[in-house]
């Protein structure tokens, strides 16, 4: 179900608008914000995204999708 809004995101051209929570180990509360604009690469099973360097992340660890401050998927 991820796979769907973000690539509908992608495809509207409203992923830069995105801000995707992903389990992060390690990180305050297990969590990472890791920010739409910077995805390089969406597959159906992970994405890629660039900040200092790529960053393979699976679509399973995907939290939270927020656009505009709007919550639009949580994962159940």
């Amino acid at each position: 179900m991820v796979f769907q809004v973000l690539n509908k995101l992608k495809w509207t051209g409203k992923i830069g608008e995105a801000k995707i929570i992903i389990l992060h180990r390690g990180a305050p509360e297990n969590k990472k914000t890791v920010y739409g604009k910077n995805i390089k690469e969406l597959k159906k099973s992970y994405f890629i995204y660039k900040n200092k360097e790529e960053t393979f992340i699976p679509l399973h660890r995907v939290l939270e999708v927020w656009v505009k401050n709007r919550l639009v998927w949580k994962k159940s």
